[in-house]
């Protein structure tokens, strides 16, 4: 199973955070304040993008039972303390189309997409299909 050109994904993934034309914001939920985030360092494998596709398998998973075998690993250095070295399940089209998806959802819920509900969305998927066996979906 080959994996999926992750410089790719995190390229059509600026792209689609830049024409949405609302700020990327990071709520520091401690202290109430936004801070913006640019769409390259929000689709960045280092930065936010390991969010956003964590979200988006979920959605994919919740959907088919099949997931993208992510690779994500510690990186202390990084924005999130992770970073997304491989995505080697699905197919680009696949995973754009939930990137799309999760990326829409975020774009309705306020002025601006602030990257703190990802983990919002990811957390009710995952309630939703905690009894559920992911499989890999092959590669396309």
């Amino acid at each position: 199973m080959s994996a999926i050109d992750l410089a790719a994904i995190s390229a059509a993934q600026t792209r689609l955070l830049a024409e949405i034309g609302k700020p990327i914001e990071l709520l520091d939920r401690g202290t109430g304040k936004r801070v913006v985030v640019p769409p390259a360092d929000a689709a960045h494998p280092e930065a936010y993008l390991p969010v956003f596709l964590i979200s988006a398998e979920a959605l994919w998973l919740e959907l088919t039972g099949t997931g993208f075998a992510l690779d994500v690993s510690r990186t202390p250095d990084s924005a999130l303390g992770y970073a997304v070295r491989k995505v080697r399940a699905g197919s680009f089209t696949v995973v754009m189309l939930c990137l799309i998806d999760v990326t829409m959802r975020l774009a309705q819920m306020e002025d601006a997409l602030v990257l703190n509900h990802l983990i919002d969305f990811w957390g009710e998927a995952h309630g939703r299909i905690a009894d559920v066996t992911p499989t890999l979906q092959g590669a396309t």
